[in-house]
């Protein structure tokens, strides 16, 4: 980081975000609040499960899991991927993911699952074409974001898809967000990277001089430009730049010597979970009311937390500060995790209060409190035992056994990496690692 971090934030900094400003600034502010206000009680879960259960369902979720890595190794014997015909396995896969998702509770709609694989389809067919050679686990983070699109697709009554928008912004994620993130990388070169993806996103091209990761980040803004624009979608791009500058600012979270009660820990994350989705939604869309704007911007600043929590370790280990690293290994998490049931619970009150949504809503919240309880299972020694044994009996199965699937998990990854070194990724795959790779990583 720069000595004047003042001079840092002049020099990278947009001023080019126009009247979205104030709106990131008083959203930012109510989310804040609204966490403030939220209780750290226990709260309710959805349901109790026995240990006669877990066991029962941990048995049926093998059974299928296992039939189905069965089912799929005649494709992944194959050295020609691009001669595999995808819809056998694709239908076997809706039924595997239909059986799975009744015996955890979680039931998804026919259309809604259809959306997705065919949006997953399409997100895969364009990442061949752009950039074959894509690590594995950066087309996961990709594609993870495309499924957060659908959502607000699903939530604005639009047919699920995968827009060149989309999938231009889904893949300025990991080319960016990595690089930013690298622990490797010098301040110095961060600051020009930084600076040099601001002017191409208020409209100015790259220098002549840029590397190859900055000429891929030029053919995917030109993606944008091309569905939506400048002139008539002007908030497309003051979003963009919304979370670039969040994005900016979030590198204080990556100082050594930086105190908690220094820099704003909370409302930096709220800045920048709430922008990348609120971005989302623009690319999705081309324009946002208000409480479109409200939704979006609600939802990413729980992904962020849900990342955060998933992550706390990792975030602990790399000084990258967190409302859950900077205080993980000192005090149980206990109470933070308890806030954030309730958060999402308040979220989803707040913002799909519509009874059309009433779907939406109860597939949300169910699969954002299984996304909590997956995380505190997975770093078990930051809580309380009796925490840890409260929450296990409200998942369906043991987080022993969510270890051991991990493992299961963990090889699968490894054998499809080795696969993607020379050919072209299929579908089945990469939705299914992309899916589960939150579980190991």
């Amino acid at each position: 980081m720069a000595n004047n971090s003042k001079d840092f934030l002049v020099s990278v900094l947009s001023t080019q975000t126009g009247e979205l400003a104030d709106t990131i600034k008083q959203l930012t502010q109510k989310y804040v609040q609204l966490w403030w206000q939220t209780p750290a009680s226990f709260p309710t879960l959805f349901k109790n499960y026995s240990p006669n259960e877990q066991e029962k369902i941990e048995k049926e979720i093998s059974q299928v899991i296992e039939k189905f890595f069965a089912y799929m190794e005649q494709y992944l014997a194959m050295e020609d991927i691009n001669r595999i015909d995808f819809s056998e396995p694709i239908d076997q896969a809706k039924e595997y993911l239909k059986k799975l998702s009744d015996l955890t509770g979680i039931h998804l709609n026919h259309t809604f699952v259809n959306g997705f694989i065919r949006s997953t389809q399409l997100f895969i067919d364009k990442v061949n074409r752009f950039d074959p050679s894509m690590a594995p686990e950066n087309i996961y983070q990709a594609l993870r974001n495309i499924w957060t699109t659908n959502t607000i697709q699903n939530y604005m009554h639009l047919e699920i898809g995968c827009s060149d928008s989309m999938f231009a912004y889904s893949m300025i994620y990991p080319y960016t967000d990595n690089v930013l993130d690298a622990v490797s990388m010098t301040q110095t070169r961060k600051i020009q990277f930084s600076e040099n993806l601001k002017y191409r996103l208020e409209g100015q091209p790259y220098p002549r001089e840029c590397t190859e990761t900055e000429k891929k980040l030029d053919a995917l803004v030109s993606l944008v430009e091309e569905q939506f624009p400048r002139g008539e979608f002007p908030d497309v791009y003051q979003s963009l730049l919304g979370i670039y500058n969040a994005q900016a600012r979030s590198l204080f979270q990556q100082e050594l010597d930086v105190s908690p009660y220094v820099i704003d820990v909370l409302g930096i994350s709220f800045e920048k979970g709430g922008t990348s989705v609120l971005a989302d939604g623009y690319l999705v869309n081309g324009y946002l009311d208000e409480s479109q704007q409200d939704y979006c911007f609600a939802l990413g600043t729980f992904l962020q937390l849900a990342d955060d929590i998933q992550d706390s370790l990792i975030d602990k280990k790399n000084h990258h500060m967190t409302l859950f690293s900077q205080v993980a290994g000192k005090y149980p998490l206990d109470a933070i995790a308890n806030k954030l049931f309730h958060y999402i619970s308040l979220i989803m009150e707040n913002t799909l209060e519509n009874p059309s949504r009433q779907d939406l809503k109860e597939l949300l919240h169910k699969s954002f409190y299984f996304h909590i309880l997956e995380a505190v299972g997975k770093n078990r020694e930051l809580y309380s035992n009796q925490y840890i044994k409260n929450l296990e009996a409200h998942f369906p199965f043991r987080f022993s056994f969510l270890k051991k699937l991990r493992k299961k998990l963990r090889k699968l990854h490894l054998k499809q990496k080795q696969r993607t070194t020379h050919l072209r990724l299929d579908i089945i795959s990469s939705g299914l690692l992309a899916l589960t790779s939150r579980l190991y990583d």
